[in-house]
């Protein structure tokens, strides 16, 4: 087996490393790495990261395109064996190394450092068009305000208070029951569903025709996109402090609100029909390969997973801190906020549905648009309207800047490790730079924009990066190793973590990522034009051409040593099983000290020159072996067991 216990020479490297560790926690200005004020903080900062505005639109748009409650089943396989097994992943690297992101995977594979860089610049684009809906959110807040709401017909939000205040007996004297004909309340309900969707897409988004017409800025959106990048840009500004006491301040509320908001939408007439019409099977689509990947991609994409976040979080942690239970409590707070948001929407939907007479597929909209016209209905059966939106909207916000301020840190962070530099000064030029470049999404045609971006990023960006990182552990540095330095608490699941790594999440990310592909190919998305999409996927995966940049520069660098890198690291892979045996198999007659020298010459005879950082060599003395007494390690052989990474 590859996966072994480490050799006492490893550990006591490993010992070297963790002192390492803690002098790379000190940033170059001799000030002590940024650290959580307590491991609260640190739960309530990676939960901010996990749940934000996805919870709230995107998991209940896609679970209902996707079979409704058939995605579930998916969706709850892919959060234990694959959502918590990543999360665990990233947490115990940026613990055990105590590094950003990008210094993370230049420690263990320095020549592929791009991978890195990749994933946290693909971050900090996904945060351009997650900042347009918190723009979106400040232009409702303004507007929450006013009397009469302007997404709202006053006459008709009453008529549609009056109709949920009873479902037979009001209903009917109220004329809301649905196919009452002009003079009933059918017409002051569609006029009040008119009103929300013409302040939508002519006041907000004030939308062009198509992808192609960009139609210029929109000028009071971009003044609220400036704003949020400035308010993000503040709290990227003091790394862990300020991120932690913004999360501590921020993330209790959206619960409660969205608990009220819930009670409400249970009340109303026509809630259950639009609840059970989200968890109702299609059992078909199960069999769809689409289905599997959005669900590992709404969980990934939700969880931060493959962002570069929760290693950079994690980084600030002390190394001691266990890492499978947090794991498990942010995943797990993530799914249930998802499935709390979910039924909420769906109990309005169905309400909306059954007063108007429209068919509630119709209803149902992709993008942003689904959170923007269901609930400002929902505020205006709710008593003091005014309040109740403007709650709603500071709960979008909350959620929405306590994870966009995780997907600016990770470049952030990486810059200042990089540069040698502080947060304070690498971020306001930064966030500048992002907010000048996603200008095109608070333009007329910006709302296709986000679309096309929201598609492709967590389909592909964030599957390509956790499948990166799986690889790099198992074949760089080493899950058995990185688990052994867990703390006790962690070992219990060791066995199933790196099983995970090395096997399930590889095998699993590769064949999804391959069906999505042929799908993508087959059926382009949402009758984008081909420009569009090719834009779409250089989105997604441009920053992936930073890998074969920095590592050709590496090579260059370090001379191009003949043999070294992938083709390398193959090479002495397909030899290390059959070296490895001979100096297993080799006679007990045989001295320890001459085995392990054999096997040594033996694999610089048979193994090109290989990158140390890429693939590790190890090499099993007689005192390895199953029932094997405790031998002291002769001096003269330390220098071969030392070739071992683990």
């Amino acid at each position: 087996s590859l996966v072994r216990k480490p050799t006492m020479p490893e550990l006591a490297r490993d010992e070297q490393q963790n002192s390492a560790s803690a002098h790379a926690a000190e940033a170059t200005d001799g000030k002590p790495r940024s650290r959580w004020s307590s491991h609260t903080t640190f739960l309530l900062a990676s939960i901010g990261s996990a749940i934000g505005f996805g919870n709230v639109w995107r998991f209940p748009m896609m679970a209902y395109s996707y079979g409704g409650g058939a995605f579930m089943l998916p969706y709850l396989i892919a959060l234990f064996f694959a959502a918590i097994p990543m999360v665990v992943l990233e947490f115990a690297l940026g613990q055990r190394l105590q590094r950003g992101h990008v210094a993370l995977v230049a420690h263990i594979a320095p020549r592929w450092e791009g991978l890195g860089w990749a994933t946290v610049v693909g971050t900090f684009l996904s945060a351009q068009y997650y900042q347009t809906l918190l723009a979106y959110c400040l232009v409702y807040l303004v507007n929450a305000f006013r009397d009469p709401q302007p997404w709202a017909v006053e006459e008709a939000a009453r008529s549609l208070s009056e109709s949920s205040s009873s479902l037979d007996g009001a209903e009917a004297s109220s004329g809301l029951q649905p196919g009452s004909g002009e003079a009933g309340g059918e017409t002051e309900a569609d006029a009040a569903l008119a009103a929300v969707r013409s302040f939508w897409r002519e006041e907000v988004l004030q939308v062009s025709s198509g992808v192609d017409e960009t139609g210029g800025l929109v000028g009071p959106l971009c003044g609220w996109y400036a704003l949020v990048w400035a308010v993000v840009c503040l709290g990227a500004c003091d790394g862990a402090s300020s991120i932690g006491a913004l999360n501590k301040l921020l993330m209790p509320m959206p619960f409660a609100v969205l608990a009220a908001f819930f009670a409400r939408a249970v009340t109303l007439p026509g809630a259950g029909a639009g609840i059970r019409t989200l968890f109702s099977p299609d059992f078909a689509a199960i069999w769809s390969p689409s289905i599997w990947v959005a669900a590992v991609s709404q969980l990934f994409f939700g969880v931060s997973a493959g962002l570069g976040t929760l290693t950079t979080y994690a980084s600030f942690s002390p190394p001691s801190t266990p890492v499978g239970r947090s794991a498990i409590i942010v995943s797990l707070s993530n799914s249930a906020f998802s499935l709390f948001a979910g039924g909420t929407v769906f109990g309005f939907l169905g309400f909306i549905s059954h007063t108007t007479g429209e068919p509630l597929e119709s209803l149902v909209q992709s993008g942003p648009a689904l959170a923007f016209q269901v609930f400002p209905i929902a505020m205006g059966l709710m008593p003091l309207p005014q309040l109740w939106a403007a709650l709603f909207f500071l709960m979008l916000l909350n959620l929405g800047i306590s994870s966009a301020v995780s997907m600016t840190s990770p470049l952030t962070t990486a810059l200042c490790e990089r540069l040698g530099t502080t947060a304070r000064r690498v971020a306001p030029p930064l966030h500048l730079l992002g907010f000048v470049s996603g200008l095109i999404y608070v333009s007329r045609a910006g709302t296709y924009w986000l679309t096309l971006s929201d598609h492709f990023v967590p389909m592909f960006l964030t599957i390509v990066v956790g499948l990166s990182q799986c690889l790099l552990v198992s074949l760089a540095y080493g899950a058995r190793r990185l688990l052994e330095s867990l703390p006790p608490e962690d070992q219990r699941l060791a066995p199933w973590w790196a099983f995970c790594w090395q096997w399930l999440l590889p095998a699993t990310l590769s064949l999804l990522l391959l069906a999505q592909v042929i799908h993508e190919g087959s059926s382009p998305f949402g009758g984008f034009p081909g420009w569009a999409l090719a834009v779409g996927w250089v989105y997604s995966l441009g920053p992936l051409l930073l890998v074969p940049l920095f590592y050709c520069a590496h090579a260059r660098a370090h001379g191009g040593r003949r043999g070294g890198g992938v083709m390398g690291a193959v090479r002495a892979g397909l030899e290390l099983g059959a070296v490895r045996a001979r100096a297993r198999t080799s006679s007990s007659a045989v001295p320890e000290v001459s085995r392990v020298a054999l096997a040594s010459n033996e694999m610089s005879r048979v193994a090109p020159p290989v990158d140390e950082d890429l693939f590790s060599v190890v090499v099993l003395t007689e005192s390895e072996r199953p029932g094997a007494a405790p031998q002291s390690e002769p001096d003269h052989a330390k220098g071969s067991n030392e070739m071992a990474d683990g």
